[in-house]
Formats: structure tokens, C-alpha cells, sequence
């Protein structure tokens, strides 16, 4: 079966023969407990070409395989990865769906150049828009709010 080029914004549940080129822009380990040593998921946000963003995680077990391979800020081509539905709380984007790396999973780094994909994205909402975010479940919000002061 050959691998077709797809974008996040098209990517399924059902087809397997995909090749997604992203960019990580964010990895973070998540421990579930905060005294364990060691993490149980390396978490990334993807970003692609067209601009759409993705959630995509590593579990525990693959960890030592692709840690020393994915670098935030770098360009892949990743194939052969599981997708699902995406039913966390505080989703770091906003997309149903949700990417994870299998044994099967396969990564090329692409150089600096070859695809024009963005270093990072920000969703800024206006201030009056925030009391309706506030306790929602469903995607994180951050305020970063400064005060500037001319004299």
C-alpha cells in the first residue's frame, strides 16, 4: 500500500495510508503522577503547511524509542500513526481529532526550507470574549495580561 500526502485539516479515523509533513512546535512530557520519574506520554502540538494544528502524543512504552528523534521546532514527514477522536479536557488545539506514534510509525526529518511551515500559530481571542471561555473544559485558555504605563 503507498503512502499519499495529506494535511491535518483532511486527516480521518479510517485511512492508514497517510503521510503528514509538520512541524512540532510545542513537546512537553505529561505525568499523570507528579512524584513518578519518569513520564507517561510525550505530548507535541504539529502544525502543517495549510496552517491547521494538531494534538499528537507518544504513550510511556514508545517514549525511549522516538525521544532522542523528535526535536520541537524541527520538520518531519511522519507516517503510519493512529488517529482518534480527541476527548481531553484543556485541548491545547482546537481539533477533534488526535494523533498518536506506534511502533509502526515513521519519521523523516525534513531540512529547514523545503516546506514553508510557520515556527508558531496563536488563536488570540478579544478580552470581552474570555468570560465565555471561563470554565470550559474543552480547550485551555491563557491570559497574559501586562499593563504598560508611559510616563
Amino acid at each position: 500500500m503507498s503512502t499519499s500526502k495529506a494535511y491535518i485539516a483532511n486527516i480521518d479515523t479510517k485511512r492508514r495510508d497517510r503521510t503528514l509533513t509538520v512541524r512540532i512546535t510545542r513537546m512537553w512530557e505529561v505525568k499523570y503522577n507528579p512524584t513518578s520519574e519518569t513520564a507517561d506520554s510525550l505530548d507535541m502540538v504539529l502544525f502543517d503547511e495549510q496552517g491547521s494544528q494538531i494534538h499528537a502524543l507518544i504513550k510511556k512504552d514508545l517514549i525511549p524509542h522516538f525521544k532522542e528523534v523528535v526535536k520541537e521546532g524541527s520538520v518531519y514527514m511522519i507516517s503510519h500513526f493512529g488517529v482518534g477522536n480527541n476527548k481531553r479536557s484543556y485541548q491545547q488545539v482546537q481539533n477533534d481529532s488526535i494523533i498518536w506514534f506506534n511502533s509502526f510509525t515513521s519519521l523523516k526529518f525534513e531540512p529547514e526550507g523545503l516546506v514553508d511551515i510557520p515556527k508558531h500559530k496563536f488563536n488570540f481571542q478579544p478580552f470581552e470574549h474570555l468570560a465565555e471561555r471561563n470554565n470550559r473544559k474543552d480547550i485551555l485558555t491563557d491570559t497574559n495580561y501586562t499593563k504598560y504605563f508611559l510616563n
